[in-house]
């Protein structure tokens, strides 16, 4: 009877994961998931942060709009979505960045967001150099020729700079740019709401196994 279940169990574990989402070697940190390519978990799906890091701005404005491309459905993020993004990281709806003081007035483009436990280098994509990951925005709060980036360091600090360089001059961080071992990633989002079966469908589904092994047994019988 202990072999059969084990038997059992062991049938069940690749349906529970595929109801679980579950993902082998996947980082978390936060509200988000890493799979290898896409950052997700938040009700929003992002491009890792080193899939695209050597692009230029036009080459990944011009992937979102490619027709059956594998980033059609995506978009640049702007100011509202790294906010989003840097909430989801600290586990809340929104991002807990706070203004860094300068000569004793505070500068609203310049903000620390805090210190994420458990992240290291690398661990939604590698890209900028082994101490520091980053992700360019479009800066929406002032104008759109301006992009910010966020920061996420080695120790875990997050920290976010609002209108931090031209999208032009953001080009010195791409492929053919001045720093092209240094690039920097535009970072991709689209909004997708994950399809998680509540109890409800996952009774379903046991009731329809259970009623196809009934039928089997009267036809048997």
């Amino acid at each position: 009877m202990g072999i059969g279940f084990i038997l059992s169990v062991k049938k069940l574990l690749p349906i529970l994961f595929l109801f679980t989402g579950f993902q082998a070697n996947a980082g978390v940190i936060g509200n988000l998931t890493y799979d290898g390519t896409y950052i997700s978990g938040d009700g929003r799906t992002y491009v890792g942060l080193d899939t695209i890091a050597v692009w230029d701005y036009a080459t990944t404005l011009a992937a979102t709009t490619e027709v059956d491309g594998p980033y059609e459905e995506f978009r640049i993020a702007n100011t509202a979505d790294a906010d989003y993004f840097i909430g989801s990281l600290f586990g809340a709806d929104a991002d807990n960045c706070s203004s860094i003081y300068e000569n004793g007035t505070p500068n609203a483009d310049n903000a620390y967001c805090g210190d994420i436990t458990g992240w290291t280098d690398g661990m939604f994509g590698d890209n900028m150099n082994n101490q520091t990951d980053y992700f360019l925005f479009i800066d929406d709060g002032s104008t759109t020729t301006w992009a910010g980036v966020t920061s996420l360091k080695y120790d875990g600090m997050v920290a976010q700079v609002e209108s931090w360089i031209t999208i032009d001059n953001s080009d010195e961080y791409s492929a053919d740019g001045m720093y092209p071992s240094s690039p920097m990633t535009w970072l991709l989002v689209k909004d997708t709401v994950a399809s998680v079966p509540g109890p409800s469908s996952i009774a379903l589904m046991g009731l329809g196994i259970f009623g196809i092994g009934f039928a089997r047994r009267r036809r048997q019988s």
